[in-house]
Parts: structure tokens; C-alpha cells; sequence
């Protein structure tokens, strides 16, 4: 129970995994036979206790959500696939207009990972991906990062160059519906950036046919041969397995840096960060770059920051559940780094990351830099249904130290610092210059 808890998932892990889903999911769908629709009334009902019983206030799973199950049970009653009688389970979740409460079917875990397939060639049918990552920065799609050794960066791509198509398909059309859908929306890049993601994956070993912009705006073709996934797996319960990917190249010759993809794998995140202190006790500053980093288990965020007080029994916030708050204190690790500290984070910082940036910002320990966070907080943990899906569903709230829900609200930035193309096609980070020069300007 206590690590199903402390967990606190992305709802952008659903979100992946459904894009993943459908990039990869097979063109010749079965029957939708009398079995499938059994198990599918079951999940969705089951989806319906599960919530009702679990939700961390009664009053939003009360006459409403029963009465919500009511209107769409017939659905997936009369249901002629299971995409049908699952869009009903879908529907009644998103009712409660919340993060972190989502359905990942049973084929995503096929695809995503081989081992849950059967007799399936794992190598063939892994996903792949091209070693670069896409965010919307002045409304294209442009490349933010480029993995070392990745395809991408064996092809030369570059930082700042502009998605134009994927195997033929433009990309402009997908950014402008999914600009269209998210509006204004707290949450709108965060959505983006998943849904870019999954343009770039497809099955390991398949070839992909980029074209881009350069820095020239001059039309630059690439094929990439996908590879598998680049970092650690992980294995974290009812999940399909993640990479842990660890950045601590330094940033500048006086000042600790450590950026890192998710907040899994305990022994390996936490031993980094020892040797990262420990290397840096005469460093001006700390550096923890959370850009990109969807979350993962919440606890960690109490043994990261242990490593960044000298005080006892600090409080990074509450984690309220139905009958009962756990604290998230904060105990300082031997020899802590007391120096200044700097977080950086964007649209795709939530969950775990926004808990330990808000956190660490309340108790006036570090200063924040970058762009607003999407406000997706809400602890949660994921069940398996009697069809084989899986249902994410926000067992508990999250408040501050200073008592204030970070759901739909996310992280106050301290220095609001946005990422342009030029900056990019020129190798600069606007928001890591920021921080440096932050650190640098203050006494330790």
C-alpha cells in the first residue's frame, strides 16, 4: 500500500500510451464478440466502484456520477467494438473534469512492451523512437533536445530545426487542430508536446521519413532507422515499462547540474543525486532541470530534497486522501548542499516535478525558472480491469506548504523565461543561462 501511496503518475503517461497505441496498433481488428462485451460492462462498472469508493472527495463521485454511470451503461451494452464500449468508460471519466484519471487499453501494454504479448518477436515488435524531442514554440514544431547517439543526432539534426512532415504527412494541419481543441487551456502544451511525441514513434527497426526546416528555413529531408528506447527500464507496478534517462554533464565549470526523464527507479535516482552533491560541495550553485519530466513516484520528491536543507521536519506539502493526510517532510541528508538552488521546468513538468518545485519554493529553498507547469498534481495510481485495460484513477489531493492545491493552478514562476527557434538554431537555453546567471549573482 505505502508505494501505491506515494506514487504520484503523470496523466501524461495515459496520454502516451494511448498515442502509442495508435501508431502502432494493428489495421484487422477481431469480432467484437459476446465475451469482449461482457468484460467490457464489467470494466466499466468496476471503473465506475473503483472511483466512487477511492475518490479523495465524495461529493464529486455523489447523485451526478451515479447518475452518469446510469446514462452511459447502455452504451457499452449496445457496443459494437471495444474502442465503442470504451469511449463510454472514456466519457464517464472525463465527467469529472480532472487530471490523472484516464483508460489505457489493453493493446498500448502489447505494443509498448513485448513481454505482455505472448509468443511476439520483442524485437520486431518494440517501440522505437528517433532521439529528439518536439515541443510548439511560435506556432511550429520545433526540435528542443537531441539525444546523444540517438538517431537523430547520427543524421545531424539540430536544435531548433522545424518539424514540416512525418512519412509524408504535414505536421501543420495536427498542430493547428490540436491548437484548435486545447485553446487557452492550463494544460495545452503539455497536451501538444505528447501528442508531437507520438508522431516520432513507431515499430524498432522501421524507417522514418522526416522533413524539416533548417536554420536557413531551407527544406532538409531525413530517414531515420527507429530505435529502441534510450536510458534504464523501469518497472513500477500495473505500468508498462519506462526509461530512466540521467543528464549531469556540467553546465558551467562552478555550478551542480542534473537533469533526469522521470521520477522512477529509487536506488538509481537517489545514488546520482549523492555523487552529483558530492561533487559539487564547492559549487556556487545546484541546477535541477526538470524540463520534460512527467512525474513518477512522489515520495522522491521527500528524498531529493533532503539533500537541499539543514533544517528538520520542513514540509514540502500535505497528500490528502478520503481518511487521511500524509505530510511530506523533509529531513536534511548527511552534508546537504545548502548553496543556491535553481528548478527549471516548462508545460511538461507535472505530477512529482510539480510537487517538488512548488515544495522547494515554499519553504523558500529554491527559485524557479522556465515556463508555467501544467497543474496535473493529483496523486494516482493505476488498476488493472477485467477486460486487461487499465484505468488511472486520483486517489488523493495535493496541497502545498503554503495550503494551496497545485491541481489546475501548477508551480508560480519565479523567472518567467520562454525557449524561441533562434535561440535554439543559435546552441543557446534561455532558461538555463537565466539560472546560471542567477546563482552567479548571489553570495553562498
Amino acid at each position: 500500500m505505502a508505494s501505491t501511496l506515494l506514487s504520484a503518475l503523470s496523466r501524461a503517461s495515459v496520454i502516451f500510451l494511448l498515442a502509442m497505441a495508435s501508431c502502432t496498433s494493428k489495421p484487422n481488428q477481431p469480432e467484437f464478440t459476446d465475451q469482449q462485451r461482457a468484460a467490457q460492462v464489467e470494466s466499466f462498472d468496476a471503473a465506475y466502484m473503483k472511483i466512487k469508493e477511492r475518490h479523495f472527495d465524495p461529493a464529486k463521485v455523489g447523485a451526478e456520477w451515479d447518475a452518469k454511470h446510469a446514462e452511459l451503461r447502455p452504451k457499452v451494452v449496445n457496443a459494437k467494438s471495444e474502442s465503442e464500449a470504451r469511449a463510454a468508460t472514456k466519457e464517464l471519466i472525463a465527467s469529472l473534469h480532472q487530471s490523472h484519471f484516464g483508460v489505457i487499453p489493453a493493446e498500448a501494454y502489447e505494443d509498448i512492451d513485448p513481454r505482455t504479448a505472448g509468443n511476439r518477436n520483442a524485437d520486431s515488435d518494440q517501440s522505437g523512437e528517433t532521439g529528439f524531442d518536439l515541443r510548439e514554440i511560435e506556432g511550429q514544431a520545433v526540435v528542443t533536445r537531441v539525444a546523444p547517439k540517438s538517431p537523430a543526432s547520427r543524421a545531424g539534426v539540430k536544435p531548433g530545426w522545424a518539424l514540416q512532415s512525418v512519412n509524408g504527412k504535414p505536421v501543420a494541419p495536427i498542430l493547428a487542430k490540436l491548437a484548435k481543441a486545447y485553446g487557452d487551456a492550463r494544460d495545452r502544451g503539455l497536451m501538444i508536446s505528447i501528442a508531437l511525441r507520438s508522431l516520432l514513434h513507431g515499430p524498432s527497426g522501421s524507417t522514418s521519413t522526416l522533413e524539416f526546416l533548417d536554420a536557413h528555413d531551407e527544406p532538409v529531408s531525413v530517414h531515420l532507422v527507429l530505435e529502441p528506447p534510450r536510458g534504464t527500464p523501469v518497472e513500477f507496478g500495473n505500468l508498462p515499462t519506462m526509461f530512466l534517462e540521467i543528464d549531469r554533464t556540467p553546465c558551467a565549470p562552478d555550478i551542480g547540474y542534473m537533469w533526469f526523464s522521470v521520477w522512477f527507479d529509487p536506488p538509481r535516482l537517489m545514488g546520482e543525486l549523492q555523487s552529483a552533491i558530492k561533487e559539487c560541495s564547492g559549487c556556487r550553485g545546484f541546477i535541477i532541470d526538470l524540463r520534460g519530466n512527467i512525474g513518477g513516484i512522489g515520495a522522491l520528491a521527500m528524498g531529493f530534497g533532503g539533500w537541499f536543507v539543514d533544517k528538520p521536519d520542513q514540509r514540502l506539502g500535505t497528500l490528502i486522501t478520503r481518511d487521511s493526510r500524509l505530510n511530506f517532510v523533509l529531513n536534511p541528508r548527511p552534508a546537504p548542499f545548502t548553496g543556491p538552488l535553481a528548478i527549471l521546468v516548462d508545460e511538461m513538468s507535472a505530477s512529482t516535478s510539480e510537487i517538488f518545485a512548488g515544495g522547494m519554493q515554499d519553504i523558500g529553498r529554491a527559485r524557479i525558472f522556465g515556463t508555467p507547469t501544467p497543474g496535473a498534481a493529483l496523486p494516482s495510481t493505476v488498476e488493472v480491469l477485467p477486460s486487461g485495460d487499465r484505468l488511472q484513477f486520483a486517489f488523493a489531493n495535493y496541497v502545498s506548504a503554503k495550503g494551496e492545491a497545485l491541481e489546475a493552478r501548477g508551480v508560480e514562476i519565479d523567472e518567467r523565461v520562454s525557449i524561441t527557434r533562434a535561440a535554439l538554431l543559435a546552441g543557446a537555453d534561455p532558461v538555463l543561462d537565466a539560472a546560471i546567471s542567477w546563482i552567479r549573482s548571489q553570495s553562498r
